[in-house]
């Protein structure tokens, strides 16, 4: 029979770096949902949103789906997942138990990300000159920090968990051709999408605005946004990039060993997918603001997203072991 240990009780001197990130997470998630996230100016009103109140305000508005969406990832979610990790970290739990546990939490963490990206495409896109403004507030730094902070917990936590856990071996077996051009086409589709306009915002026929991600970031950098630019061009550009890459290599050259294992690592902070989510949110949600339109770069940089799951999910069934 499996012992079961508490990660505290056995490595109470080694599991203490961990339980702070724990609580420090903790106590910025709290504040980061009460906070004001964002400002919207229409016309003379301005108006202020938490994370909590945007959400009502979806419900308010008839997007009740939309609404359950973003409180299960951006309130529901991290708030289990701190659970979760106080848990495994006091719990009595078999240690194969807790891994499982844990590698799930870091397979899924980066969705809590979504009222982060609602609210960089929202200041991205909704700069209508003095008939509509948005500014990013505090609150959503605080709460960036928050989940941030959590997502380095789960690591530190399955840190301390995983010291006779198998690694990720070598992708030589599933390396076919199809996988090699899919791979290929995700890399081409995600370049092209991000310099392409995803969606052209309009009030009227004097105002509007086109949001394309690199022409967006650098936007919101150069007017003092310059946290969420760099979360949105690390998360969304470069971080995606690198796992594209990395898979590239995997699929068409002679990788190192290991060379899964930081694909791996990558794939999991990679946000790309969440960010294709936070669009279509922000697109409902600025309705009865502006008209808006999708552009090309939108199916574009779907169709990479679609793509680059579907190689995320392969990566991680061949690293488990699992037939391709």
């Amino acid at each position: 029979m499996a012992r079961r240990a508490s990660l505290w009780r056995v490595k109470r001197r080694r599991a203490l770096p961990a339980l702070l990130l724990v609580l420090t997470s903790s106590v910025a998630m709290v504040f980061g949902l009460l906070l004001p996230v964002l400002e919207l100016r229409r016309g003379l009103t301005d108006q202020r949103y938490s994370v909590l109140t945007g959400i009502a305000d979806l419900a308010q508005g008839g997007n009740l789906l939309l609404a359950l969406i973003v409180f299960a990832f951006s309130v529901v979610f991290p708030i289990a997942k701190l659970a979760s990790l106080c848990t495994a970290l006091f719990g009595e739990l078999e240690r194969e138990h807790r891994q499982e546990v844990l590698r799930r939490l870091e397979l899924l963490g980066r969705w809590s990300m979504l009222d982060v990206f609602v609210i960089a495409v929202l200041v991205g896109s909704v700069q209508l000159g003095v008939l509509s403004e948005g500014r990013a507030l505090p609150g959503i730094y605080v709460f960036g920090a928050a989940i941030l902070l959590s997502m380095v917990s789960t690591v530190a936590v399955h840190g301390l968990s995983a010291r006779a856990a198998q690694e990720p071996g070598d992708l030589g077996p599933v390396r076919h051709k199809s996988d090699r051009w899919r791979s290929a086409a995700a890399v081409a589709l995600f370049l092209v999408g991000l310099c392409l306009p995803l969606m052209q915002v309009e009030k009227w026929v004097f105002w509007g605005n086109q949001y394309a991600v690199l022409a967006a970031t650098w936007r919101m950098a150069s007017a003092g946004q310059v946290p969420l630019a760099a979360a949105v061009l690390l998360f969304v550009v470069v971080r995606p990039a690198l796992r594209l890459i990395g898979l590239c290599w995997l699929q068409w050259g002679r990788p190192a060993p290991g060379a899964a294992r930081a694909v791996l690592l990558v794939d999991q902070w990679a946000m790309l997918d969440v960010f294709g989510l936070a669009l279509l949110i922000v697109a409902v949600k600025i309705g009865d603001i502006a008209a808006v339109q999708a552009r090309p770069g939108l199916w574009v940089l779907l169709a990479a997203v679609c793509l680059s799951a579907y190689d995320s999910w392969k990566l991680q069934r061949a690293a488990a072991g699992a037939p391709a």
